[in-house]
């Protein structure tokens, strides 16, 4: 992958003179005026006195992928360590109790090479806390602990593990949350049955495969007006008011046609259930980008070196619908 990453960047460098000579999309006030006042989700978003956010924050050099209430929060199939911060409203529709998934498996020494077992945790440990702050007056107040994980030495019958045998380990917990939105989310999406994978895969494929060409086609109007419902949930959940939503939205439709970049082939993927199988996504299967959402884009930063974005393209089927949507 980091080979053809490498030539796909190679080529971008030297086509990018002559994207500069390529006819831009153009949009018209009408145009936008879709993704803003005629927005059917906008009259829905909320401001509230106080607005919590909850942060899920890891520390290990192990590979892991933890859920909140069966959604993707935190994924890391890499040698990158140490400690990372997620932000994971995003998975909580309501406030409550909460389901949190914690898998983990050995470190990788490199891109491409994992450790076929645990080793001494003295040495190589996993710890995992989240923490709920919030803004006040301009200010984020101090925050305040919700729960404290660390990977247990002892098994269920108080036996040592023996760590240098273990390949993977995995724990259920739960956590409460206080939010004062409420979300539909997927909760009253369709139940997608696993045994008809193969008919589902077709169809998330298909949908991938639109979305990426509307990525390579630069059509940022389209792209925005797919995303509308999950657009207002972000906001929601993330705070966002209308003058900022419609200001990001605009920047959008009008710097992305500007960008330079190649898009991943969808291929040497897994189709992934979510959302106790209401949501779905694509990941890649390979490393050295295992787990991660294959809508990827390649560019190269200011220096001129190469970059990948991950964007998560989660799909549900909405109640009362037979189409497949953005969520998340």
């Amino acid at each position: 992958m980091r080979i053809i990453i490498s030539a796909m960047l190679l080529i971008l460098s030297i086509t990018s003179c002559a994207q500069q000579n390529k006819k831009e999309t153009t949009t018209t006030p009408m145009d936008i005026k879709a993704i803003l006042e005629d927005d059917p989700y906008i009259g829905q978003l909320k401001k509230y006195d106080y607005e919590p956010e909850y942060v899920l924050q890891i520390t290990t050099l192990y590979a892991y992928e933890i859920r909140v209430n069966d959604i993707p929060v935190a994924t890391n199939y890499s040698t990158m360590g140490g400690t990372i911060w997620y932000p994971i409203n995003k998975a909580i529709l309501q406030s409550g109790k909460q389901t949190l998934s914690i898998s983990i498996y050995p470190r990788y020494t490199d891109n491409k090479t994992q450790k076929d077992y645990f080793e001494d945790p003295d040495d190589y440990d996993f710890w995992l806390d989240i923490t709920q702050t919030a803004w006040i007056d301009g200010s984020r107040e101090e925050s305040k602990m919700v729960l404290e994980y660390e990977m247990p030495r002892k098994d269920d019958r108080g036996k040592e593990i023996n760590f240098s045998k273990l390949t993977s380990h995995h724990d259920e917990l739960s956590f409460k949350a206080k939010v004062p939105y409420t979300l539909t989310g997927w909760s009253e999406s369709k139940v997608f049955d696993k045994k008809d994978s193969v008919a589902i895969e077709k169809r998330v494929v298909a949908f991938y495969q639109k979305y990426r060409q509307l990525m390579i086609d630069k059509e940022a109007l389209q792209l925005q007006k797919m995303k509308l419902k999950q657009g207002n949930e972000t906001s929601q959940y993330s705070y966002l008011d209308k003058d900022k939503l419609f200001k990001d939205r605009k920047e959008y439709v009008r710097d992305f046609p500007k960008e330079d970049f190649l898009m991943a082939d969808l291929e040497n993927y897994e189709l992934k259930f979510y959302g106790n199988n209401r949501v779905l996504g694509l990941v890649f299967a390979n490393d050295p980008d295992k787990g991660e959402s294959m809508m990827a884009k390649y560019y190269l930063d200011k220096n001129g070196d190469g970059r990948v974005s991950y964007y998560p393209i989660l799909l549900h089927q909405p109640k009362g619908s037979d189409s497949l949507e953005v969520i998340r």
